[in-house]
């Protein structure tokens, strides 16, 4: 038995179409086509693998979550903007009983960088998901999740896609005040038949919200943040975090890829946005315009935490040193990574690690490398 929500059969048949199109500039452009035939539930279901396996709960699972993604690929490829309207989407899942269940969803383009069709064919996307009753899904009291989408129909991309979820995991190691990844395998369907379906892999990010509540705090936005308003173990543990992945492109003065929780009156730095880091080493990524006289490659490492009395390298680098085995392992078993994609990423890792081990070399590159002033 198929499990559909109130108003879903019609709502498809209204607009089942968009999510990604790994298919390149096929699936971007047309704007004013008329829309083909609508696809049936039979044609939904079709493009749905039931035989692999899905993740029990969403953000506690490494196995990917098994979904179709169907929109108007068209209409959200010319959606270049950041104040871009929703657009209505269908989203198929198991549900807990093994059999599919279909979810009428927003769909909404969203970035900045990515955004631009130069860079991403398939930018990333938010899903605003229904308020309604529970329908049997690890998505059930889901409201809007981020998607991060392969940016491109090429398995380099989709390396680097799994590298950024990586980044996220790795994170979610050093410390639980981070936002959690969750994996899918996903396949998106053009409504319009504007190109074969394209299945790739992607992640969802735990909501800004849902985050806050987990730690009974707030989201808060400021236009000018200062270092020393936040608490100095997490700042300091972000920072060294950031060296690690090779990662400069955020700012915590800014609020550039860095979100604040307030808990307690206290400020504590969340970081996101990974796809400029070393670590995942983009086609796309240069070392921004602040840091470039330093290094010529995002995979050079900078330091660009600031110098704050009282941080306690020795505490962090013994953090990272009870960590490295588990995140070790995260490189190491992640499926779909190439196996040169895991040499690169095991060795870059190695290479941080041997640098916080080596007292002369952590004070050259991390302990006297911060911003003073």
């Amino acid at each position: 038995m198929r499990h559909t929500a109130p108003g879903s059969i019609a709502f498809l048949r209204l607009s089942v179409a968009f999510l990604v199109c790994g298919c390149g500039p096929a699936g971007v452009g047309g704007g004013g086509a008329i829309p083909a035939e609508p696809l049936s539930l039979t044609d939904l279901v079709s493009h749905f693998d039931e035989s692999v396996g899905q993740a029990p709960e969403i953000f506690t699972s490494e196995v990917p979550l098994r979904v179709v993604l169907a929109a108007d690929l068209d209409q959200l490829g010319e959606d270049r903007s950041p104040e871009s309207k929703e657009r209505p989407g269908q989203f198929l899942i198991l549900g807990r009983d093994g059999e599919p269940v279909e979810i009428p969803v927003q769909v909404k383009t969203r970035g900045n960088f990515r955004l631009q069709r130069r860079i991403c064919f398939d930018p990333p996307l938010r899903l605003n998901f229904p308020e309604t009753t529970p329908l049997g899904t690890v998505l059930d009291g889901q409201d809007k999740l981020k998607l991060v989408t392969h940016c491109r129909d090429s398995d380099r991309y989709e390396q680097n896609l799994l590298e950024e979820y990586l980044v996220y995991r790795i994170y979610n190691q050093l410390t639980d005040m981070s936002f959690r990844a969750q994996l899918v395998d996903i396949t998106y369907v053009d409504v319009n038949g504007g190109g074969d379906p394209v299945r790739r892999m992607g992640f969802l990010i735990e909501d800004e919200e849902a985050f806050a509540k987990r730690f009974e705090g707030m989201m808060v936005e400021t236009e000018s943040a200062n270092p020393r308003d936040f608490v100095l173990s997490q700042l300091s543990l972000m920072y060294v975090f950031q060296f690690m992945t090779g990662n400069v492109d955020w700012g915590t003065s800014t609020g550039h890829n860095v979100k604040i929780l307030m808990r307690e009156g206290e400020y504590f730095p969340v970081p996101y946005d990974f796809d400029w880091t070393g670590f995942v080493n983009a086609p796309y990524a240069a070392p921004n315009p602040m840091t470039e006289r330093f290094h010529g490659s995002v995979r050079t490492r900078l330091y660009w935490g600031a110098c704050l009395p009282g941080t306690d390298f020795p505490e962090l680098f013994r953090r990272f040193n009870e960590s490295r085995t588990a995140i070790m392992e995260l490189v190491k078993n992640q499926a779909g990574l190439s196996e040169s994609n895991r040499e690169s990423a095991v060795g870059y890792l190695e290479e941080f690690f041997d640098i916080i081990n080596d007292p002369r070399e952590s004070n050259r590159k991390i302990v006297d490398a911060c911003r003073k002033g």
